[in-house]
């Protein structure tokens, strides 16, 4: 089983590499489960972060292929974990060398744009070798200038991960990590009508896993947590002055499980949530920029037993350039994840998170971050959790090729009852990465 999944893992990352058309799988949702969908990328900001920037001598060149530049990426890092199985109590440390290969294809047109990036990564422990895995994936996303008012957008991406021994639905006497394929697709298109712009976006999300098993070999069914999400929203966003935009969104979602294990369900899992937003859009110059939404949301679940959840709903995603020199970002979302249980339809996850860059030289950035999240269930059991994270990291760029990075991180979760688990968990790595 293990020789098969990485096979065709390398059958499948060769395929995007020739496709061209994949991307990582890493997202900006640090805080999030690793399950949840993919968020909806932000536009691009007036002003870069120190992170984001970077003098022209430190910048990789990539190699062109006709109207593309190809962006090839090897990364290596080192990592200690303290608590590698993310265990409430007695927890074991251990080492974990990841190597990590990626390519990114960039055009550069004057209009429309096509971006694809494909990675693939296997980590390596040096006591638990069950937690050894091979992860890949990729994504294309696109932009169509249709006509100066109206353009449109794609993004698609592929993955085959292993499940994250923290997160909060990860199955904890599994032997090995749960593995899962994640499909998502968003289509969002964009209309301009003066001083009013309509955005509508459709968004498909699946998830697909398998089985796990004890160290006994005892079978752990998941199939209950394949799963299909759908959303549509619809933004209006009103231009009040150059710097301001009052905005209203409205969001339906649907989240339906398809259990093929055979074995009936005690109840039916299915959701459906309503949200309406309303908030606003910003640019007071390039010191402050981005955009806050709040309202309320509601999610019913099919089965008339089962209590619904009403709400707040809201979100954000702010820049503030304190200084040329530094950066403070803040992010926060309430979404819905699928439960990990045949108790749960799902979990409310509201989450915050505020991040600081700072540009100590001009090739030496430091960051830090802190993150709250706090997990509601749907279903059969009413309980919740709360999840802390802290981290404090550095990046070295020596030359356009070579980049050294330090990460220290804490995560910590407290749950009111035993259905989640409450552990800590420390880990600080070093790496190298090498990118042309």
């Amino acid at each position: 089983m293990r020789r098969t999944t990485t096979i065709s893992g390398l059958i499948g990352f060769a395929s995007l590499l020739l496709a061209g058309t994949a991307a990582s799988a890493q997202t900006a949702s640090n805080t999030a489960s690793d399950t949840a969908p993919n968020p909806v990328p932000p536009p691009p900001p007036p002003t870069l972060t120190p992170l984001q920037r970077a003098p022209e001598e430190y910048e990789p060149v990539g190699g062109r292929i006709g109207s593309f530049f190809l962006y090839p990426t090897v990364e290596a890092r080192i990592e200690y974990d303290d608590n590698i199985l993310a265990l409430p109590d007695d927890g074991e440390g251990d080492v974990e060398l990841t190597l990590r290969g990626a390519v990114r294809l960039a055009s550069r047109w004057q209009r429309h744009r096509l971006e694809a990036d494909a990675y693939v990564q296997q980590n390596f422990h040096g006591e638990f070798t069950t937690e050894d895995v091979m992860e890949g994936g990729g994504r294309v996303q696109g932009r169509l200038d249709i006509s100066r008012e109206t353009s449109a957008r794609l993004v698609a991406s592929l993955d085959s991960l292993a499940e994250d021994r923290a997160n909060i639905t990860s199955a904890g006497q599994a032997r090995r990590p749960t593995r899962f394929r994640r499909a998502d697709t968003l289509f969002s298109l964009a209309h301009q009508m003066g001083r009013l712009q309509l955005t509508g976006d459709a968004q498909v999300a699946v998830l697909d896993f398998d089985d796990a098993e004890t160290s006994d070999g005892t079978l752990i069914e998941q199939d209950f947590r394949d799963s299909l999400y759908m959303r549509g929203a619809l933004t209006a966003s009103l231009e009040i002055s150059p710097r301001v935009s009052a905005l209203v969104r409205g969001q339906v979602d649907r989240l339906t499980y398809s259990d093929d294990s055979g074995i009936a369900e005690p109840w039916d899992r299915d959701t459906t949530g309503y949200a309406l937003e309303v908030g606003a859009r910003l640019e007071l110059s390039s010191l402050l920029f981005g955009e806050v939404r709040a309202g309320v949301l509601h999610r019913a679940v099919d089965d008339p037993a089962i209590e619904g959840l009403t709400g707040a709903s809201f979100g954000a995603n702010l820049t503030w350039a304190v200084t040329p020199l530094t950066a403070l970002r803040l992010y926060a979302d309430r979404q819905v994840e699928e439960g990990g249980s045949q108790l749960v339809s799902g979990n409310i996850r509201s989450q915050a998170r505020l991040e600081v860059e700072h540009e100590l030289l001009r090739n030496v950035i430091l960051e830090a971050r802190g993150g709250f999240a706090r997990i509601e269930t749907i279903g059969q059991i009413d309980t919740s959790a709360d999840e802390y994270t802290l981290m404090a990291g550095a990046t070295w760029k020596l030359n356009r090729t070579l980049r050294l990075f330090a990460r220290a991180d804490r995560f910590q979760r407290f749950a009111d009852e035993e259905f989640f688990r409450e552990f800590t968990r420390n880990r600080v790595s070093v790496g190298v990465r090498l990118a042309f």
